[in-house]
């Protein structure tokens, strides 16, 4: 039949005309009709095709993979609350509040008990590490600063007080919280010690010295059982002189001459009023009446210390004399030295034999112990200059040293290192002096402290000497 517009000819079937487009006969679907007629239900049309539910429409789509991102960075910034994006900016966290509960009691802090379990002391540095010096040119050290380079010990601790009991731990130093070798004085942290007397022997090292089968008896078990023992005591150097001038003058890697621009502890105390004095065995043989002893060739005497000082040397302050004028100083507390330094001649100092040197002090201590100088705030000190020929550790070798005093334990031990310069360092925070002189102000080992004096009560002693 003919397009009922144009006339073109269409099918039987052909409802629309392919010249003019017009449609011919009714629609089959009055969509307008159904809308308006059916309620607006929509419903589930289940796929028969085979392939499952069909695909979300492309916004839905990406409204889905913006959703599961958030999550993801939600759940990400949660699980590492301590990270910051790439402005700096601080996370945000999801937070779960659950409903307030009944409150608990305050769980009361755990106690964790002191370790008091020994501990050896430090040997990871080098020998400056160790002795708080750097080794000189010929193998000594200057002292000893975190510990030793001993491979063993039994009864040192990683703490850095010091201890006095008969059986006690220290490695590190003094007691840290009351010494400071910059900034302490003796009125705050010392008892009031009026004289010191340093006793130099030489060539031995601890095992010798103070070790249970020790050749000198009386020094390793008489005086021991009455005074206070310090087992890291090292000497500075194997030179005769290098411990004593550590000591005197601070000085290291050289042993002298100094010249009169270099300070020592007997300068110190002379600028103060304070007296010191050498006993040398020997030291004025051969001077004649009125020379001074201390200008004599240094050669002559080559463990004396003061005569490696210009300041001593070229002074008429020259405080030399014979041990046997101990006993008579001794006697009189208010003149006696503030100051003291014994040193025997070769037959007497422990270079020929242990056994001589231990007789000798047989002979020399007790006079001191018994005397009223001691009695009025009296300090010995007796260590050797210098270790065994084959002991280098720390430079000249462990010594050890015993403190007499009626201000340590008796029996006591204390296992921090020391060596000449914290001994300089200790002697003039006792009398007051400063400055620190030479390596003395930069040595890392401390003073001595109260753990040392443990005999002194702050109670009694607190009012005098400032200590709280």
């Amino acid at each position: 039949m003919p397009c009922r517009t144009c006339g073109s000819p269409l099918a039987a079937d052909q409802r629309y005309c392919l010249e003019c487009g017009d449609r011919n006969g009714p629609t089959r679907l009055d969509w307008r009709a159904r809308v308006l007629a059916q309620p607006a239900v929509v419903e589930a049309v289940e796929q028969d095709d085979g392939v499952g539910p069909g695909l979300p429409s492309p916004r839905v789509a990406a409204g889905l993979v913006l959703g599961v991102l958030a999550f993801g960075v939600a759940m990400g910034n949660a699980a590492t609350p301590d990270r910051a994006d790439a402005g700096g900016r601080p996370p945000w966290t999801l937070v779960a509040q659950a409903a307030a509960a009944a409150a608990a009691p305050a769980a009361a802090a755990p106690v964790v008990a002191e370790d008091t379990t020994p501990a050896e002391p430090d040997t990871s540095g080098d020998v400056a590490d160790l002795d708080d010096t750097a080794s000189t040119d010929d193998g000594s050290s200057a002292d000893v600063a975190a510990g030793d380079d001993a491979t063993t010990t039994t009864d040192e601790s990683a703490t850095s007080d010091d201890s006095t009991s008969t059986d006690t731990t220290d490695s590190t130093g003094e007691d840290d919280s009351t010494d400071n070798p910059s900034t302490d004085t003796a009125a705050a942290t010392h008892p009031a010690v009026k004289h010191v007397w340093v006793v130099a022997l030489t060539g031995h090292s601890f095992p010798d010295t103070f070790g249970e089968a020790s050749p000198a008896p009386y020094l390793a078990q008489e005086l021991r059982a009455k005074g206070t023992l310090l087992p890291w005591y090292h000497a500075a150097g194997h030179d005769p002189a290098a411990s004593g001038v550590a000591l005197l003058g601070g000085q290291k890697d050289k042993t002298g001459p100094f010249d009169d621009q270099t300070p020592t502890l007997a300068d110190q105390l002379s600028s103060l009023g304070q007296s010191w004095r050498a006993y040398v065995e020997g030291g004025t043989t051969g001077v004649a009446p009125g020379d001074n002893p201390c200008a004599v060739d240094p050669t002559t005497q080559p463990r004396n210390p003061f005569l490696r000082f210009g300041t001593i040397t070229a002074g008429r302050d020259c405080q030399l004399v014979e041990p046997t004028q101990l006993t008579q100083d001794v006697e009189d507390a208010a003149s006696a030295p503030a100051f003291s330094y014994i040193l025997p001649a070769a037959a007497h100092d422990g270079s020929a034999s242990l056994a001589d040197a231990d007789a000798w002090l047989k002979t020399v201590v007790p006079t001191i112990l018994k005397s009223k100088a001691y009695g009025d705030g009296g300090l010995v000190v007796i260590t050797f200059d210098q270790g065994a020929a084959d002991d280098a550790e720390a430079g000249g070798g462990r010594v050890g040293a015993l403190l007499l005093s009626p201000f340590v334990t008796a029996g006591g031990t204390v296992n921090a290192p020391y060596d000449p310069f914290s001994l300089l360092n200790s002697i003039q925070d006792l009398f007051g002096l400063s400055p620190r002189l030479g390596f003395g102000a930069d040595t890392k080992l401390k003073p001595f402290g109260p753990k040392v004096y443990a005999e002194w009560s702050a109670s009694s002693d607190g009012a005098e000497n400032g200590d709280s």
